[in-house]
């Protein structure tokens, strides 16, 4: 994973500016310019967390829900997110849903 993630920031870094990640977008937001579509919160959630059960992608799907909505914010959604990965486990998605559990707890939110 870590050779992927290197990989391709390199070669983001080698082939020019990399588009911002759009959290308020559907599936993937429309290219422009010539530019390569941007992730959405959620797609980017499900494949770098490895979600694959119901639950864990229902979990994610509802976190991009109350990031769009406003009721998260998406700074504190980010920040776990690459908390979780960079541990180097195998599958991500536990540590981060119970950190992002106890971030939105200490801002007295409610992931239900």
């Amino acid at each position: 994973m870590r050779a992927l993630l290197f990989a391709a920031s390199v070669a983001g870094v080698l082939s020019g500016p990399v588009p911002a990640v759009k959290a308020q977008a559907e599936d993937v937001a429309p290219a422009t310019d010539g530019e390569k579509p941007a992730l959405t919160l959620e797609s980017r959630l499900t494949t770098g967390l490895k979600a694959r059960r119901p639950e864990d992608v229902e979990f994610v799907e509802r976190v991009a829900e109350m990031v769009r909505a406003g009721q998260l914010p998406a700074k504190v959604v980010d920040s776990t997110f690459l908390w979780a990965i960079r541990r180097g486990r195998s599958y991500p998605f536990p540590a981060f849903q119970r950190a992002l559990r106890i971030q939105a707890d200490r801002l007295g939110i409610t992931i239900d």
